[in-house]
């Protein structure tokens, strides 16, 4: 395309936005808009197979809680409410679809009046990556990306006219920013300190109170499962040892995620905005915090590109921005690129539905194309036999998707990390013969059923009677804050119950504990501690002394004790002890 065609376009796109009769016009291409994109992702949602993660979603919403260890329940209810319809593909994701078909709609009525540009802001959602990939793809961030928007939406009319209807209003977008993912109290904050007079005002407080209300029954079922998500993410959660390319790989993520292409042109002309109203002013706010937020977290652990997305809302108000103050040159060349970014984000889409196609080239991907083969590869093999799976929260999930009358169930090591397997005190599996499936060869190697595949290979071992030990918990009593290298303590324990029926420990059930260094690595125990054989009935519980040997490397440490479960490596049986050894 010539510059003069460019610039022609550009003047095209002008003249439709200020047509006569425009708001009727601009109301059905908008329309028209919303219904391409809810087709193009009913399409795309019923003929890709599904995610880990959106499987693990989809068993999660088998039974509706107030919380789960993982997330809020609101990508549970989502998936719930679209499998009402049937299941599959199409019905798991419907409500991901709609809801990021909706979210169209909001973004755009959200905008301030010189920003309603729409073939302007049609160009610019089209052309951005995360946008298509999380329209289908269901994680509770479709959800986060819907109350966003919501909430910007009235926070426009609220900044006009301080109100209880537009108060209500806010508080159902907060509220359910919260039920869908913690990041939701990036834009809360941001936005109060984009306007700090918002803490004088007795309408902030009125929805504080409200949303505080209404988040009640997710704060009950924390209190109810020991707090164990609050515990995990702000105690528990373990991170790596810094590498350079956790910064690196956020970095240029977040080039790719807001593009590709486009991104580029953004980041270079972002710091040239002047903002001089209040609705903006939030936009900046919310948009750089997010990305310094995460850049920040990126100094101590990984942090996945799309964890941003909840300033995708922020993102198109500031790119229109660009648009409106950009010279002729500057929105030509935008929409060059645009154009080419939607060809490759459209030809990305078509591969993706192709069948061993080249985006199986791509690991994380293969779920999408093989995970239904191994499902029926497994079950092939184990036929009614349940299956518990080795350290993994995406496996169980998808081989009960494909196979929704078999049972199974996910058994985390202390190799791997918590999901919500480790919160479940039931055991409908106890004492039936299973088969463990397992990636480690050197758990009884040779032995077992091999299963390969694709997407993932394993063994599967048989176990002729299972012991549940999901109820058994391990608790330290008067944790030592220090210790010196090499030193051994006598500690006391106290294993309890907390499932709902009587438990006797099998002879093959060991204690044993590691000091953890860092995320994967730590230093086990090389002994194992005979559980007492006696019967512990529900909420129960025993002490045990048991002689326990610091590392020899001084440095800090967090002590973990695991339960070991005849061959099977030893579990999160107890919570995390931090000691400095020194």
């Amino acid at each position: 395309m010539s510059e003069s065609a460019g610039s022609s376009s550009v003047a095209e796109l002008n003249r439709g936005s200020a047509a006569p009769g425009g708001a009727k016009n601009e109301q059905r291409i908008l329309l028209g808009f919303m219904l391409a994109w809810f087709v193009i992702n009913c399409i795309q949602a019923a003929f890709m197979g599904l995610d880990g993660d959106e499987a693990y979603y989809w068993l999660l919403s088998r039974k509706l809680q107030w919380s789960y260890f993982d997330h809020p329940p609101m990508v549970a209810l989502s998936i719930r409410l679209g499998e009402s319809f049937g299941h599959g593909f199409l019905f798991t994701r419907l409500g991901t679809i709609l809801l990021s078909t909706l979210t169209i709609g909001l973004i755009y009525k959200g905008l301030p009046a010189y920003l309603q540009k729409l073939k302007w802001f049609i160009i610019v959602y089209a052309a951005t990556l995360v946008l298509n990939v999380y329209a289908f793809i269901t994680t509770p961030d479709a959800c986060l990306f819907f109350f966003a928007a919501l909430f910007f939406w009235r926070y426009k009319y609220f900044l006009e006219k301080e109100n209880f209807g537009n108060s209500l209003w806010l508080v159902i977008a907060i509220t359910g920013m919260f039920y869908s993912k913690y990041h939701g109290i990036l834009l809360v904050g941001f936005v109060v300190l984009s306007n700090p007079r918002l803490l004088l005002n007795k309408y902030f407080w009125l929805i504080v109170a409200l949303v505080t209300l209404l988040f009640l029954p997710y704060l009950y079922w924390q209190y109810n499962h020991d707090w164990a998500t609050v515990r995990f993410h702000l105690v528990e959660r373990i991170a790596k040892q810094y590498e350079f390319s956790f910064t690196t790989d956020y970095l240029l993520g977040q080039l790719l995620i807001w593009g590709p292409l486009t991104s580029v042109v953004f980041f270079i002309v972002i710091g040239k905005l002047k903002i001089k109203d209040r609705l903006m002013r939030a936009h900046v706010f919310m948009f750089a915090g997010t990305i310094g937020f995460f850049l920040i977290s990126s100094f101590k652990n990984t942090v996945e590109p799309h964890w941003t997305l909840i300033a995708g809302v922020s993102y198109i108000a500031l790119f229109l921005l660009l648009l409106v103050n950009g010279t002729e040159r500057f929105k030509t060349i935008f929409f060059k690129i645009a154009y080419v970014n939607i060809g490759l984000i459209l030809l990305a889409r078509i591969i993706f539905l192709i069948p061993d196609g080249p985006a199986n080239l791509i690991e994380h991907f293969r779920s999408f194309s093989y995970a239904k083969t191994w499902a029926d590869q497994v079950y092939s093999t184990a036929g009614k036999t349940p299956v518990v799976f080795a350290s993994s929260y995406a496996l169980p999930s998808l081989y009960q998707y494909y196979h929704p009358d078999a049972q199974t169930f996910g058994y985390n090591d202390k190799g791997y990390r918590k999901t919500h397997f480790n919160i479940a005190t039931d055991c409908f599996l106890d004492g039936q013969p299973v088969l463990y499936y397992t990636q480690n060869d050197k758990l009884l190697p040779g032995s077992g059923t091999t299963i390969k595949n694709e997407y993932n290979s394993g063994r599967l071992l048989p176990i002729d009677r299972y012991v549940c030990i999901q109820p058994l918990r391990i608790a330290l009593e008067h944790a030592p804050e220090t210790a010196q290298p090499g030193q051994t303590l006598l500690l006391t324990i106290t294993l309890s119950n907390k499932g709902t029926a009587a438990i006797t420990p099998d002879p093959k059930l060991f204690i044993d504990y590691a000091f953890f260094i860092e995320k994967y690595n730590f230093i086990n125990s090389d002994q194992h501690f005979i559980i007492p054989h006696k019967s512990l009935a529900p909420g129960a519980s025993m002490r045990i002394r048991i002689p326990v040997t610091t590392p020899e490397k001084p440095g800090a440490y967090r002590l973990l004790f695991s339960i070991v479960n005849g061959f099977i490596p030893g579990n999160f049986a107890s919570n995390f002890y931090v000691i400095k050894v020194k």
